[in-house]
């Protein structure tokens, strides 16, 4: 098992590296750290690059065990706010990115061991809304719709895969809520490929006013602590791909037979208690 996980490791870093480092987030054009983060992690150059691979000693990095270092992952507090900026802009295009999603954010979030070799929830930080703009003057939320999971977020998404593609992004027809009851095998098959992530739309964006604005690409990406604290690890665009894969039949079944999950109303571990350090390695 060890010598799969180093070498799935091996295979998702030589693809990062294959492509251009534009993909990622280049520079860091302003951090406010905010508070109620842990303070130690306030290195914001963590947040460009590619999003954390490897081991941990003798743990591979998983969807059960996030990225957690000083060096891994940037804090942002309520209150705070982490500007990055992409030297080629992010295009807006409904039709070839996965999903009609242009970029996806990796945070802090895993899926927490419960009994039985299944996830019984996932730990979480809600809170976290995304802002872009084209030139670093004008920015506009993005609304994130009616659809989707009430608190998602930059880092309240689905957990990192590192075996995964980074620039494609997990079926938008699935929530936390559908991993709950499965195994790590079974929740990586509705992953179909993905790396994970918070992935989000150039055509969210809406002014003051709540009213869509059109933007034909962005350069600028903006985490803010609107109303809660949460790590960012690394952002990156989405490919040219047509489709998001939806999910094989036998592992949507699987979906069905899980029942219902608890949202805790902090952030937040989701669905039944249980998660320990071993699990994950930090909790931060």
């Amino acid at each position: 098992m060890k010598i799969t996980n180093i070498l799935a490791a091996a295979f998702f870093a030589a693809c990062v590296s294959a492509r251009a480092q534009d993909n990622w987030a280049d520079s860091v054009v302003s951090y406010v750290p905010g508070t109620g983060q842990n303070t130690a992690y306030e290195t914001s150059g963590a947040a460009l690059g590619a999003v954390t691979t490897g081991m941990d000693g003798a743990t591979p990095y998983s969807i059960s065990y996030a990225a957690y270092k000083t060096s891994q992952i940037v804090g942002v507090g309520n209150g705070g706010e982490l500007t990055v900026e992409f030297d080629t802009p992010i295009t807006n295009d409904p039709t070839d990115h996965a999903g009609g999603l242009d970029f996806t954010i990796f945070g802090n979030e895993f899926f927490v061991n419960g009994t039985g070799g299944v996830f019984s929830g996932a730990y979480d930080h809600a809170g976290l809304t995304v802002w872009v703009s084209q030139d670093n003057v004008n920015y506009y939320e993005l609304a994130v719709p009616s659809s989707y999971e009430s608190d998602f977020g930059a880092d309240s998404a689905f957990p990192t895969n590192q075996a995964g593609n980074a620039f494609l992004p997990v079926s938008p027809s699935l929530s936390l809520a559908s991993f709950t009851g499965l195994t790590s095998a079974q929740a990586l098959s509705l992953y179909n490929g993905s790396a994970g992530g918070a992935s989000y739309s150039i055509s969210w964006a809406v002014n003051a006013e709540g009213t869509p604005v059109d933007l034909s690409s962005i350069s600028y990406v903006e985490v803010q602590g609107s109303s809660g604290f949460g790590y960012v690890d690394a952002i990156s665009r989405v490919e040219n791909v047509q489709s998001v894969p939806e999910p094989s039949s036998a592992a949507s079944l699987m979906i069905a037979a899980t029942g219902a999950i608890v949202l805790l109303s902090c952030c937040s571990v989701r669905g039944a208690a249980g998660w320990s350090r071993r699990e994950r390695g930090r909790l931060l």
